[in-house]
């Protein structure tokens, strides 16, 4: 008889399930500066209209042609000074000082409309370029460790890419650290055939605070003209800028009334070898979870994140041996 000594590594964390019902939105047709509308969406529902991705935007295109309306102020309002963020602007992908890699070409960034970012040099250096034009780009694929990276080679603007990336993958590509940047640029395929990253220049905030990066805006918005601060839609799906005291219709929004929240201990085997603590690893076992529960009859609209241990982790790791026996003949 013979013994087979098999070690594997458990590892265990705790996630939050949280699920409700979507958003209302709401068009109201009484002609209001972009201030007023805050005020009175703040008064009658929860603020102006954040929108997070391309459904939501889609839903208040149609609502806003519907009712008549040809556009309506929105929650975004331009705030002191642009700033570079990424796409994904989920916090608990990046540690400390991660969002602010740069890895800038010679004379880059220049001043004026070009908002967004492609990674396009020798050795991966980055270029900013008007967010209309249309190249390939490279998306973030979370649910795969080994191949996180995807190549594009489809053109697209900008806006196009991140909503095909978003719809296929997770979100256009951020850079978090040099070799992150070497691994993308491998991808691409060096050289000097540009790709879209997820990185873009903005200034404008949203009326509740959130942090969504969707923008859609209109051919050659916005421009930064200090006059035309806050966003509306049009029935046409894109976005423009107008002064905020011009009076208008506007969108408000609803938040759910009634959410439910879940604490599930799941375990989890992985070798021994891979970092438990990588946001990457992290984010990839979230969206296998997320992916074998929605199989298993799991709301779409569920959102998973993990819950931090008193010692500040999330996994607690714990090795355990199993013996397994045979006979041998």
């Amino acid at each position: 008889m013979t013994l087979l000594l098999i070690t594997f590594l458990l590892v265990s964390g705790v996630c939050s399930l949280s699920s409700s019902v979507p958003r209302q939105f709401h068009v109201v047709k009484e002609q209001k500066n972009w201030t007023e509308a805050q005020r009175y969406c703040r008064e009658e529902f929860t603020d102006l209209a954040t929108i997070n991705d391309m459904t939501e935007n889609e839903k208040v295109k149609s609502m806003i042609h519907d009712g008549g309306v040809s556009q309506a102020w929105i929650g975004l309002k331009q705030g002191s000074s642009p700033k570079w963020q990424w796409s994904l602007a989920d916090g608990d992908f990046y540690r400390e000082n991660e969002t602010e890699f740069r890895n800038w070409g010679k004379n880059q960034p220049e001043e004026g409309d070009e908002y967004c970012v492609v990674q396009d040099q020798h050795r991966g250096t980055w270029h900013d370029y008007f967010c209309k034009t249309a190249f390939p780009f490279i998306c973030y694929n979370g649910g795969d460790s080994t191949q996180p990276y995807v190549l594009v080679t489809e053109e697209q603007n900008w806006t196009d890419a991140q909503r095909y990336c978003r719809e296929k993958h997770t979100d256009l590509a951020s850079v978090r650290n040099q070799a992150e940047n070497d691994q993308i640029d491998n991808v691409r395929g060096g050289g000097d055939n540009p790709a879209w990253i997820g990185l873009f220049r903005d200034a404008w905030e949203w009326s509740d605070g959130s942090s969504s990066s969707l923008r859609l805006w209109d051919f050659r918005e916005p421009k930064y003209d200090g006059i035309k601060n806050c966003a509306q839609v049009h029935t046409n799906g894109w976005w423009n800028k107008l002064e905020c005291s011009d009076p208008g219709a506007f969108i408000c929004y609803e938040a759910p009334k009634q959410m439910k929240r879940q604490r599930v201990k799941v375990e989890l085997q992985t070798d021994s070898q891979v970092n438990v603590d990588d946001p990457v690893m992290q984010h990839a076992f979230l969206q296998q979870i997320q992916q074998r529960l929605r199989e298993r009859g799991m709301p779409a609209d569920t959102k998973l994140t993990w819950m931090r241990q008193p010692d500040g982790k999330i996994f607690q790791e714990k090795t355990t041996e199993k013996i397994k026996e045979r006979d041998e003949i």
